[in-house]
This record gives C-alpha cells, structure tokens and sequence, in this order.
C-alpha cells in the first residue's frame, strides 16, 4: 500500500495462481460501472504506486483456476455473470487458463491492468482489457489488446493540453511524463482520493472539468461511495 509492497517480477508459470480475495459487490469504476460484479484480487504487483490504497501482499491462497470458479460459485446466489481480474497486478500470474476457464462457464470477464507484463490471453467480446496506466511505457503487445483506459486524477497534477495526469505514479524514479491512450480508445477519469474533504472536492471539480472538455467519461469510484468492499 501506498508504495511500500515488494516489487514483485513476473511470476513462473504455474497451474495455480496466489489469490488475495474473492468477493461479490458492483464494479466501481470503468465500462462496467454499477454492475453486479465477483472481484477477483491476485496476490502481488510489479509496481510501487505512492497513492494506491489496496492490500495484495497477503498471498491468501493458492488455487486452480478450476478451484478459483468453485469458490465463486460457492458464494451467495446470485452469481454476477461479470468476473473482475484485479489486483496487484494480474498479468504477473499466468491469467490465460483461468480466463479461458471463466469463459467456458460463461463468465464474462474483466481484467484490470498497468498494462506493464504481457501475455497472451484469449480475446473477444466477453474480454475486456481495462488498462489504469501507471508508467511512461507499456509493453507494446498489451496495446493491442487493451480495450479501455482510466486514469486518476488530481488537481493541480493535470496536463493543461489532454486534461490526463502530468507524470507516473511510482514512489522512486525519474517523474516521466505518464503514458497517453491511442486514439479512439475510450478514456475514463475519476478523482483521486486524498483522504482530504477540501483536496477531494477539488479533485472532483477537476474530474468534472476534464471530462466535459475532453469528452472523457467521468467516474465516481461508485464502490467507496457505497462503501462497498
């Protein structure tokens, strides 16, 4: 949290992933905002983000992606049709079984990004690639299968010309200009959470003024207005 996990490398290839947690509520952020959602969290990320305010440094569990599918099928019914990769960061683990998993018990699936490690994973309308950039540079081969873009933003930290955040959000390193989504991608923008009632609005004011010049879609991270998990 907030830039002190372990930097954790790609992992090795394994028929088992580490898993944080697994969890129903609704998607808070992105194309599928508002949907009944299961989450999801890997264990682990390759990046130190000085803002992010997750926890995934428990490697909880050790699972099968067949054992990952039974314990969300275990949950209380309903079963949302929406599973949300997230984490840390998934693509540090071998995803592509579980995905193809997911999709032959006719989940939809959406993973959440950095968009940093890549692999080759199985693609089509029941994917979606939802890339929260991080760094200058992503791997140039998940480009090609990000389907979406969302970005944090906070006043004051603001591009003037594209309305996205000025630089990357690592805890040590040279503060390069962050990197831009392709053309025609759609770009989604939420205000960051500072913990702060004024700094907050503030971020919100800019959010809303981004969006409508931008033409960017604007998100209220619905599951901390909830207070959802």
């Amino acid at each position: 949290m907030f830039g002190e996990n372990p930097i954790r490398k790609k992992a090795p290839d394994s028929e088992t992933l580490w898993v944080e947690e697994v969890f129903r509520t609704l998607q808070g952020e992105g194309p599928y905002s508002g949907v009944p959602s299961t989450f999801v969290r890997l264990s682990g990320c390759n990046l130190q983000c000085y803002w992010c305010d997750t926890q995934f440094e428990a490697f909880r569990w050790s699972m099968t992606p067949q054992a990952i599918v039974e314990m969300i099928r275990g949950l209380e019914a309903p079963v949302p049709e929406l599973v949300v990769l997230t984490g840390g960061e998934p693509f540090r683990q071998s995803i592509a079984p579980l995905i193809q998993v997911f999709l032959d018990e006719g989940f939809k699936v959406q993973i959440e990004t950095n968009g940093t490690i890549y692999q080759a994973i199985p693609t089509g309308q029941d994917v979606t690639v939802v890339c929260s950039p991080k760094t200058p540079v992503l791997d140039l081969r998940m480009i090609e299968i990000i389907t979406h873009y969302k970005y944090v933003l906070a006043h004051g930290e603001i591009d003037e010309v594209d309305g996205l955040p000025g630089t990357s959000t690592q805890r040590a390193g040279k503060k390069a200009r962050l990197f831009r989504p392709p053309q025609g991608k759609p770009v989604y923008v939420m205000p960051r959470d500072d913990y702060d009632e004024q700094r907050n609005k503030d971020n919100l004011k800019a959010c809303i003024d981004v969006a409508t010049r931008q033409g960017y879609t604007l998100n209220m991270q619905l599951h901390k207005l909830l207070n959802l998990p």
